[in-house]
């Protein structure tokens, strides 16, 4: 460990005080009023385990045949809606429903990541230490406007959509949401990961994990893999949470092979979006 990193300020014990991340949205125009539309619903289905957000917009927690309705109409009130783990057997029929009700959809492959990927984490953490010249930080309640702002643009140079602030500064869930600063105070990294499961659900030990994005000019040190790594194991001393999961868009070598490197396993599992262009204004969230 480097002694930037020794100066990390995360902690479980720290108790910030200050900005509540309220009304905070990131992204372009579009996909800020996305989660503008989707902080209003979740202020109504946030005590419900049947839904779940890591704080870009409002996702099904589990796929049955009787919430196909639920998710449409989500997605018509706010753009999107996802639903996950998806079986592929499950998928043609479910994506027929919702298309038969004007929506198109979308959908990554759901990969996992389970104790193994703690052990991974660690061993990335001793093999690609951060570069000496950058210090890694942590978002908290005292983290500036100035600060997200930075981290908004490189998470949108990456095409990479960071989520709205009461999730970031872990006021709406726990979460972990870090970020490798260099000598000039620029944000050159990002990656978080979110408690995004109502906490009586049976998912509730597996967090989303991802936002993982570099500067084009500090590409190839090895800073996403890790500040991934760090997300995955801050997540779990902080929050006790071992479990991470990820949407992977079939063909991203890219992020297969970090996720890989980190102990992630591709799934059986689909998150399927259904998507209302005349409401969010574009054809898809992410890349």
């Amino acid at each position: 460990m480097n002694e930037k990193e020794e100066n990390f300020s995360g902690g479980k014990d720290r108790i910030p005080s200050g900005l509540t991340g309220d009304g905070e949205f990131f992204g372009s125009h579009g996909q800020q009023e996305l989660q503008r539309r989707s902080d209003f619903l979740w202020r109504i289905v946030k005590d419900d385990p049947r839904f779940q957000s890591h704080g870009r917009a409002i996702a099904l927690a589990d796929p049955t045949a009787e919430n196909v309705a639920d998710q449409i109409a989500v997605a018509k009130l706010i753009g999107v809606c996802a639903c996950e783990a998806v079986p592929e057997e499950d998928v043609p029929w479910r994506r027929r429903a919702l298309e038969a009700a004007g929506l198109t959809t979308d959908f990554y492959v759901e990969w996992r990541g389970e104790a193994s990927a703690l052990g991974a984490a660690r061993g990335v953490l001793e093999e690609r230490p951060l570069p000496m010249d950058l210090t890694l930080r942590a978002v908290d309640a005292n983290t500036s406007s100035e600060t997200m702002q930075g981290l908004d643009a490189v998470t949108q140079a990456c095409e990479v959509l960071l989520p709205n602030g009461a999730f970031m500064r872990g006021v709406h869930r726990p979460s972990v949401c870090l970020y490798a600063e260099d000598s000039s105070g620029s944000v050159v990294g990002t990656s978080a990961a979110v408690a995004a499961f109502h906490p009586a659900h049976a998912r509730a030990g597996c967090a989303w994990w991802g936002m993982l994005a570099t500067t084009p000019d500090r590409r190839g040190a090895g800073i996403a893999l890790h500040l991934g790594a760090r997300a995955l194991i801050e997540m779990n001393e902080r929050h006790g949470i071992g479990e991470v999961f990820t949407g992977v868009r079939p063909g991203n070598r890219p992020s297969e092979a970090l996720c890989s490197k980190l102990g992630l396993r591709p799934t059986e599992f689909q998150i399927l979006l259904a998507i209302a262009p005349e409401v969010l204004g574009a054809g898809q969230v992410t890349k």
